[in-house]
């Protein structure tokens, strides 16, 4: 399970904004929360530093 769902309401985004800043489409981002798919590494090194954390914490593999 990862935490991109939890970071993004943490940070108060809707799927729209995170979408804008990093050019995907909100259906994208459903998919990654719900583990439907996984961002490409690429956009997943953006997703963790948009959020500050670690990749290891952002696909859930770390608690810290």
């Amino acid at each position: 399970m990862n935490n991109i769902e939890y970071l993004r309401k943490a940070h108060k985004m809707t799927r729209q904004e995170l979408g804008d800043r990093l050019g995907v489409k909100p259906p994208a981002i459903y998919k990654w929360e719900r583990g439907l798919g996984s961002p490409q590494m690429e956009t997943a090194i953006r997703l963790a530093d948009v959020f500050g954390v670690s990749l290891d914490y952002l696909m859930g593999r770390d608690s810290a």
